[in-house]
């Protein structure tokens, strides 16, 4: 059975710490001693292939990385690869010592590492939660991917709510969006599809119950591999926030505007700036791109928003309802369908459709089609 197979059967819990980046070895450096014989398989950071906990050499691994630090005190990378070998040692008291020191040099393998000797209560290590959230959260910022997926967990959790300086909500989807790109196989794949999920059902709860009816969210696999595609194609930068959106309440409602968009019948969407307050990320702006999904959740489409207005409902006109599908490109048709729409979607938020109510009218283009 695979690591990441393994994963699946054991929970997120033992195996995050399995998962990491690929490899991101300094350029031009020459392995070391310490590097040869205690430089870990995961770490990104390390300077050639590593070593397995079995093949590993202990009392000379431990000599080794001892006579590079006395030469290069410095140097974080070997901190950590001793740290690791006095912890396989049972040297408890020291490895927590050194993975501490590598940690605060900013080394990301260590501070995963020391921020789960704080969460487990490694003997030796402080016990406040806030700083193993602390350390795996500038461990996620340097690319370790295990950091990413341990932060999202224990934050989805509740672990870290009393922690005065955790990552936003914003912060975190930016983490899940660097943990989907950097997901190596397909089971790694599935298990931060599966955090997406439960991110994605907690914002959706916070905002009573969802930011947007059309059923915007973090970008899945598929949609993020449509996006990087897509940006390649059209010249734009890959790492800008893209919203996911699925319109419709129902499979053949979804079916249908996807297919009046792509035919270039429809070419604007109306929703309201009251569903955009408890996260204003999904709000639409000009020059924005989206990934539109169909019926399935297949990445059907990606738009570029071409122009954004606000409005009163009642100041809508016929020159604003064109741009829909045909059957409610008529004023009044627009008008019932959307007096319905927004009855439904403002309910859960304590609020109803008026006549003067503010709408959001998005008007986009199809750019790129998967």
């Amino acid at each position: 059975m695979s690591q990441p197979q393994r994963c699946l059967v054991a929970g997120l819990m033992l195996c995050a710490i399995a998962l990491s980046s690929p490899p991101r070895a300094a350029a031009a450096e020459v392995a070391n001693e310490c590097d040869r014989r205690a430089a870990h398989p995961e770490d990104q950071m390390r300077v050639g292939p590593g070593v397995e906990r079995a093949q590993i050499d202990l009392p000379a691994a431990i000599s080794a990385c001892e006579r590079v630090l006395a030469a290069e005190p410095a140097n974080a990378r070997a901190r950590y690869q001793l740290a690791r070998v006095l912890f396989y040692s049972n040297q408890n008291d020291r490895a927590v010592a050194e993975m501490r020191r590598s940690a605060d040099d900013g080394y990301p393998q260590a501070q995963f590492v020391y921020g789960t000797f704080i969460a487990r209560n490694r003997p030796g290590a402080p016990t406040d939660i806030c700083l193993a959230e602390s350390y795996w959260r500038r461990s996620a910022a340097g690319g370790r991917q295990a950091a990413r997926v341990q932060y999202l967990r224990y934050s989805l959790q509740g672990r870290f709510a009393a922690c005065r300086d955790a990552a936003s909500e914003e912060a975190q989807l930016t983490m899940l969006d660097a943990a989907a790109s950097a997901a190596r196989d397909f089971y790694e794949t599935l298990l931060v599809e599966d955090i997406g999920s439960a991110v994605a059902t907690r914002s959706q709860a916070a905002a009573k119950p969802a930011v947007l009816p059309a059923g915007a969210s973090v970008l899945g696999t598929a949609a993020q591999a449509a996006w990087q595609g897509c940006a390649k194609q059209v010249g734009a930068d890959a790492e800008v926030r893209v919203r996911q959106r699925r319109l419709g309440v129902t499979p053949e409602s979804t079916q249908n505007m996807y297919s009046l968009i792509l035919s270039g019948e429809k070419t604007i969407t109306t929703t309201s700036p009251w569903l955009y307050d408890s996260d204003p990320s999904q709000r639409p702006v000009v020059g924005g791109y989206s990934v539109l999904l169909d019926a399935d959740g297949a990445a059907a489409a990606v738009l570029r928003t071409t122009e954004v207005k606000e409005l009163p409902f009642d100041q809508v006109t016929a020159a604003d309802s064109r741009y829909e599908g045909k059957p409610i490109r008529p004023l009044k048709a627009w008008r019932e369908l959307h007096v319905r729409f927004f009855n439904r979607e403002l309910q859960p938020h304590g609020r109803s459709w008026a006549a003067d109510m503010p709408v959001t009218l998005e008007r986009f283009e199809v750019v790129c089609r998967p």
